[in-house]
């Protein structure tokens, strides 16, 4: 009897951990760092735009749009690891980017 109730806790322990699914939250945490850093740089070139080259501005476009498909994944589907990690380090590339157009167009 205590084999089959060890065995039972096992299983509902191995269920209870396969469905809780990947941390979100360091991923949550990382996009709403990234989002602040990219809203500043998208603010001062909504404020002059002529100060700006179209190059900057169709990557600031391009990146835009994938955060609004990732804000919708973070909030919305389930996700792996795998896929948590990459939108993470796509995060870091962000924000490195946006530390670069910051100091380049003196934003800082």
């Amino acid at each position: 009897m205590k084999k089959l109730i060890a065995l039972l806790l096992i299983v509902v322990l191995g269920v209870t951990l396969v469905a809780c699914g990947p941390d979100k939250q360091p991923a949550i945490d990382k996009f709403n760092e990234t989002k602040t850093a990219f809203n500043e740089v998208a603010n001062a070139i909504n404020a002059d735009p002529e100060a700006f080259d179209a190059e900057l501005i169709d990557v600031m476009v391009e990146m835009s749009e994938n955060l609004a498909a990732d804000k919708e994944k973070l909030e919305n589907d389930d996700l792996t690891q795998e896929e948590l990690d990459a939108m993470m380090a796509w995060y870091d590339d962000v924000l490195e980017w946006t530390d670069s157009v910051k100091e380049a167009y003196g934003l800082e």
